[in-house]
């Protein structure tokens, strides 16, 4: 049996005799061989795919033949739920072979906890914030506890690398490495994402180990959907109830006021209906998924806080009201059915509004298609850094500014933030008395105790930040949380404030802002409250969707109920005419305009931003399309026009300035004013998509983004040389002109053509240019023996052509630093292979020491006797055109890495292509 055979004996023996099992999942097989032969791995599977079994089994097979010593192995989860319910199964595996796992979180009696502490266990099972608590609480050794450490699996990995949670984590495993002084390995667990070898590259950080992708085929699923559209919430629960009664039903809905309104409208319906999302009590909540877990007639109204793998038991539907805002939800949430032997994945869907059923047909058509959303690890978490250098200084009893990134500058959160920047962030935290240095060594100052220091640093525990919240108590029982400002907002003349809460309503009695408790009795009836968010954003990928759903009917008929597929037809009928590919119609209306982008709430609400720049009007954002009132066509369609001469960084900061609403991170006090913005800006807005919604569409005929000047195109759009006089200088007065023609590469037809070039070459030079503050990929230039090709991947947008080629090993990459170019590149689904870092093989030539370093202007110098001129590195890559000092510096970047490697190559240097690790 393929993987069984390597598992230590015993193990081997326990899951043949003891569990009963005579093969192994694919998905389990490959993981055994990743795991086993020293790689780090992303495992993809879907929910009840075999994904723990993968993972623990390889892991307690090394514990046995290894002889690890305890604490082995890390098993990481992001909610406390999950870590609940995979708890026995873990354990009962363990104990198989004679080793314990032990559950730590804020739940955990602190006698258990210190029981671990004197005599720990193999696995312990954890959350980052708890593993926070241990690394600088002064009660646990974790230098001691940790020493044994060999293995992290993380569990919903894909749930961890978008947000702070997961920059959070991934500074805490560099910090454990530290501590450790080993090559930890790292596993992460994950269902389908469209980039997962970027989570790869996110769990990787300071690893030296392979990386391996355990993805193996997956027959496509059968699958019942239905659609339906409904006029209120009533009508759909009361076609709720008619197809749940006598089923196991989870009821999906997008926010907690709407489940609410939902469960209150499910009463009466013959169908016991339980609530289940974060403001309701841990109590209620695992209440309700015990009592689901053993009724037959059961329904769980509930947020996605039952999209993770949270075990219920035997599922026979799920049911979403509207539509989720990403397929990967709607996958996660499908893959709770279906597990049983003979019944199939369902999902029907009630949308109570034609955006929500355009919004739900067009999530399935893509997941129809195979489609799943990219995860975009954030690379300039400078708010998370903040929160580990106060950390830190806990951690270690006060730690030199000089000492502070070397514990955790290997973590993918902070792979874009240069080094004056940490020193920039130490100087504002020191100036505003967050930190306060003496002799040499930093530590928490008074600001910082205030902000950070209460309860014994419990705000210093996590990252997240949560609005303000009382807690609900009936009598002793904890009925749920509430944001304070619905209670401090109501109006008292208006009669006590009665709200719905865990289904059920209540009438406020005292409150006490002291303790955090609002104390409440029953009441007849109460409207749900108001959980203060920002309004639902759509991706661009998904309204893009959306617009082909109106352009083109294929085979949504067999999903549609009548009215469903009659109010689809007469949404189509209204836009007849009006959407062409690759265009944004402006519309005149009675009363102003309507620029139909279909490309997101995130790109139009910068959009709108500099609409109001260039117009002096408001422009109101949705997410498919931007309207302004009492402006002319013409105007409107001038300053549309306009729109590319915009400083975008500088439009978005003051954009999202004016949306931010409160803090949306505790740590922001900590931040420079331009870290701060960036923080606002990437929260809020999109300007990587705003740049290349700009770059590739037509608005009424006219594209909107100009070429470079002197630029002369094909027939087929396809790019000529540029008449550019390239040169650098090898001595003051003397210029040496380089051979290779250039061409600027903006159209899909023109890559097309550039891509058989490069299939035809040996070796290339590579580089890329981003933008400073948003990491946002704005050219390629990949350089040939005697063509240099300048590529916009804000025109193109898509990459594709030369995937395999930049992730094959030939041609050789000629690349300076290497790993910069290959997290770009990662960000885009992209893993470079066949690498020579210029980098690595100055430093093996001359030394890591070497006088003056090894940037590539040092290098070119020290090698080839020639100056570069660096003035263009810090410009403006996101706009277009580019100026002729750019595409001079953009082309010369790209040659000259091929006159080093020949370089190189005679003082007979090589490069192990930093980071080329195994299958990538």
């Amino acid at each position: 049996m393929a993987g069984l055979p390597r598992l230590h004996p015993h193990l081997q023996h326990a899951i043949i005799h003891d569990l009963g099992w005579r093969s192994l999942r694919p998905v389990q097989e490959l993981t055994i061989d990743a795991i086993l032969d020293g790689c780090n791995a992303v495992v993809l599977a879907p929910t009840a795919g075999g994904k723990t079994e993968a993972s623990i089994f390889p892991v307690l097979s090394r514990i046995l033949t290894e002889d690890l010593r305890p604490v082995s192995a890390l098993y990481v989860c992001p909610i406390r739920a999950l870590l609940n319910n995979q708890e026995e199964r873990l354990q009962s595996y363990a104990r198989m072979v004679g080793l314990e796992v032990f559950k730590w979180h804020g739940d955990v009696a602190d006698s258990k906890k210190q029981k671990f502490r004197q005599s720990p266990g193999h696995i312990l099972m954890t959350t980052p914030e708890s593993l926070e608590v241990m690394m600088i609480s002064e009660r646990t050794d974790a230098k001691a506890l940790f020493e044994g450490l060999s293995v992290v699996i993380i569990d919903e990995v894909h749930a961890f690398a978008a947000d702070d949670r997961g920059a959070h984590l991934a500074s805490l495993l560099e910090r454990l490495v530290a501590l450790t002084g080993r090559d930890v390995q790292r596993v992460g667990l994950s269902a389908t994402v469209g980039n997962p070898r970027v989570i790869g590259e996110w769990l990787q950080g300071s690893s030296k180990r392979p990386f391996r992708l355990v993805d193996p085929p997956k027959a496509k699923a059968a699958r019942d959907l239905r659609v339906d559209l409904c006029a209120d919430i009533g009508e759909a629960a009361s076609a709720i109830g008619q197809i749940a009664r006598g089923k196991k039903s989870l009821v999906f809905v997008e926010s907690r006021s709407k489940a609410e309104k939902v469960a209150h409208a499910l009463a009466g319906t013959g169908v016991e209906v339980f609530i289940h999302h974060s403001s309701v009590s841990r109590a209620d909540r695992t209440l309700a998924e015990e009592q689901f877990a053993k009724g037959r007639n059961t329904a769980i109204v509930c947020t996605s806080t039952m999209e993770l793998g949270i075990d219920v038991g035997d599922l026979d539907q799920v049911i979403q009201v509207d539509a989720p805002a990403s397929v990967a939800s709607f996958l996660q949430r499908l893959g709770r059915t279906g597990r049983r032997a003979d019944t199939r994945a369902n999902c029907t869907f009630f949308c109570l509004s034609p955006e929500s059923l355009l919004q739900s047909v067009a999530l399935l058509r893509l997941a129809e298609e195979g489609w799943v959303e990219d995860v975009r690890p954030a690379t300039h978490a400078m708010h998370v850094l903040a929160h580990q250098v106060m950390a830190l200084i806990l951690q270690e009893g006060g730690i030199s500014r000089y000492k502070l990134m070397p514990w955790v500058e290997a973590a993918y959160p902070f792979s874009s933030i240069r080094p004056e920047r940490v020193h920039e962030l130490v100087d504002t935290m020191l100036e505003r008395e967050i930190l306060y240095e003496a002799d040499g060594l930093m530590s928490l100052g008074k600001r910082g105790e205030k902000l950070y220091g209460r309860k014994n640093f419990f705000e210093l525990y996590a990252v997240f930040t949560a609005p303000p919240v009382l807690r609900v108590q009936h009598g002793k029982e904890d009925v749920g949380y509430i944001q304070a400002l619905f209670v401090t907002m109501h109006d008292r003349n208006k009669g006590p404030l009665c709200f719905r809460l865990s289904g059920r309503a209540w009438e406020v009695g005292q409150v006490d802002f002291g303790k955090g408790v609002l104390h409440v009795r029953p009441a007849a009836h109460g409207r749900v409250p108001s959980w203060l968010g920002l309004p639902g954003v759509l991706s661009n990928a998904l309204c893009q969707a959306m617009m082909d759903v109106l352009r083109h009917e294929r085979h949504e008929g067999a999903w549609l109920s009548r009215v469903a597929s009659t109010e689809l037809a007469s949404m189509r009928e209204s836009y007849d005419g009006l959407l062409e590919e690759g265009t944004a119609p402006l519309e005149d209306h009675p009363d102003g305009v309507q620029w139909h982008t279909f490309a997101g709430g995130a790109v139009n609400r910068l959009l709108a931003a500099g609409l109001e720049q260039k117009t002096g009007k408001k422009w109101v954002a949705g997410n498919l399309s931007l309207r302004c009132k009492d402006i002319p066509f013409t105007a409107a369609g001038d300053a549309i026009r306009s729109l590319a001469d915009l400083n975008w960084e500088r439009v978005a900061a003051g954009a999202a300035r004016e949306m931010a609403r409160g803090m949306l991170s505790k740590f922001q006090p900590c931040l420079p004013e331009e870290a701060e913005d960036r923080l606002r800006s990437e929260r809020l807005l999109d300007q990587p998509g705003a740049l290349r919604f700009l770059a590739t569409v037509k608005v009424n005929g006219s594209r909107l983004a100009a070429r470079p000047s002197g630029m002369r195109l094909a027939d087929i759009e396809a790019t000529g040389p540029l008449p550019l006089e390239l040169a650098v200088r090898v001595a003051p007065g003397a210029a040496a002109a380089l051979k290779n023609d250039v061409q600027w590469v903006d159209t899909p037809a023109a890559l097309r053509a550039v891509s058989q070039d490069l299939r035809a070459a040996d070796i290339v030079g590579l580089d890329v240019e981003t933008a400073l503050d948003f990491s946002t990929l704005c050219l390629v230039q990949i350089a040939t023996r005697n063509r240099t090709f300048l590529i916009d991947p804000l025109a193109v947008g898509d990459l594709k052509p030369i995937v395999d080629i930049l992730s094959g090993s030939v041609p050789v990459k000629v690349i300076h630093n290497a790993r910069f170019e290959r997290r770009v590149l990662a960000r885009i689904g992209i893993a470079l292979d066949g690498v020579f870092d210029t980098l690595e093989a100055s430093r093996r030539a001359r030394g890591t020491d070497a006088l003056g370093g090894h940037s590539l202007a040092v290098v070119c110098e020290r090698e080839l006797g020639i100056v570069l001129d660096k003035t263009s590195q810090t410009s403006n890559w996101s706009r277009r055109p580019l100026d002729v000092d750019q595409l001079k510096y953009a082309a010369l970047d790209a040659e000259v890495l091929l006159a080093l490697y020949e370089r190189f190559n005679e003082l007979g240097v090589t490069s192990d292509a930093e980071g080329n690790r195994g299958n990538r």
